[in-house]
């Protein structure tokens, strides 16, 4: 048996931060801890868990907060609110660290803060999820078998027969309302969520998506060198596809996007609808505009593929019998695309 390490969950007591630790307790022996705002919460959250699972409260807005997690083998970033510093830091005094966000500023902003490190002593990888994360892993495969591949679309469908988490329904309405750089015909430029749409056909399916800010689109087409890369959000129920694209063209949006967590809660209350699963479907085009390639994929709720990702990538970084290099690394270094499918 390997040796037990600590593994740090910040925003650890949420809806995919549980997932992962309950994940974590079963296939390793390793400490987990969760962390956020509120202790009781955390400690009852760690309770539910297992023996090895604890949870506290950090600011991790204080200047202790690096000290205060001094000796993590490994810290796993499930909040937004946790400073690009605060990474930087863990990176530098040797914590692994994990990200999982899908907001392009935010994500943006710990590159360039961990990228900037003189000499960092652990691992870094952004972009571990579902989109970002196994968006990216797929559209790399998709290259690597179609190498006329010159752009990418990809349309993400979620569900709505399951709540999904607070944050992650606070997230998307926050979305509404911000813009982000997409890459299309060579050309970068700034749009807002909402500003494209487009119809993905699956079988006799006919499918709308609108064009939302995550930040897997940039990525995509950056780390590939393609001419475009664009993705797509839907919902099952498909009304309420039309719905969120309506809201992101209306001034209400802004109202929408300040007051996103108060909306959330009140989301989380009304009755599920529609499927519980989550269908990805990746389009590749070569240089004229023609489809070359589409594959789709099927799975259960969002947030048990994205604690999947995570939890693949983070037993990876713990226990890899290689040493890890140093500084900010792709999630493909460790994460194989058709492990994370076979298990949806």
């Amino acid at each position: 048996m390997t040796t037990a390490k600590t593994i740090c969950l910040l925003g650890g007591y949420g809806d995919i931060g549980l997932r992962v630790a309950r994940g974590l307790h079963e296939d390793t022996n390793d400490m987990i801890l969760l962390v956020g705002r509120d202790a009781d919460r955390a400690k009852r959250a760690a309770f539910s868990i297992g023996p090895r699972c604890d949870g506290f409260a950090l600011d991790v807005r204080g200047h202790t907060a690096a000290a205060q997690l001094e000796g993590a083998a490994l810290c796993i970033n499930l909040t937004a609110a946790t400073p690009p510093a605060l990474a930087a830091a863990l990176v530098a005094n040797g914590t692994h660290f994990i990200d999982t966000s899908a907001t392009p500023t935010y994500v943006a902003n710990l590159e360039e803060t961990i990228n900037a490190l003189p000499g960092p002593r652990a691992t870094g990888v952004l972009e571990a999820g579902l989109a970002p994360g196994l968006t990216n892993l797929l559209a790399a495969c998709m290259c690597d078998i179609h190498p006329d591949t010159r752009s990418i679309d990809i349309l993400i469908e979620l569900g709505m027969g399951t709540h999904h988490g607070l944050a992650a329904t606070a997230w998307t309405l926050q979305a509404l309302h911000q813009t982000y750089q997409v890459k299309s015909r060579g050309d970068w430029r700034e749009i807002r969520t909402g500003a494209i749409s487009r119809r993905f056909f699956l079988d006799a399916e006919s499918i709308l998506g609108i064009g939302f800010a995550l930040s897997d689109q940039k990525s995509i087409a950056r780390d590939l060198d393609l001419m475009g890369a664009r993705t797509f959000l839907a919902t099952n129920p498909s009304w309420m596809t039309k719905v969120l694209h309506g809201l992101s063209r209306m001034p209400l949006r802004r109202f929408i996007g300040r007051n996103s967590t108060t909306l959330a809660r009140a989301i989380q209350r009304l009755p599920v609808m529609g499927s519980q699963g989550t269908r990805l479907i990746i389009e590749g085009r070569n240089a004229q505009g023609d489809v070359i390639s589409t594959r789709s994929i099927s799975g259960g709720p969002q947030a048990d593929l994205t604690a999947s990702v995570v939890t693949r990538l983070a037993l990876a970084l713990m226990h890899r019998s290689t040493e890890l290099p140093p500084g900010l690394q792709p999630l493909s270094m460790f994460v194989d695309p058709d492990l994370i499918v076979e298990r949806l």
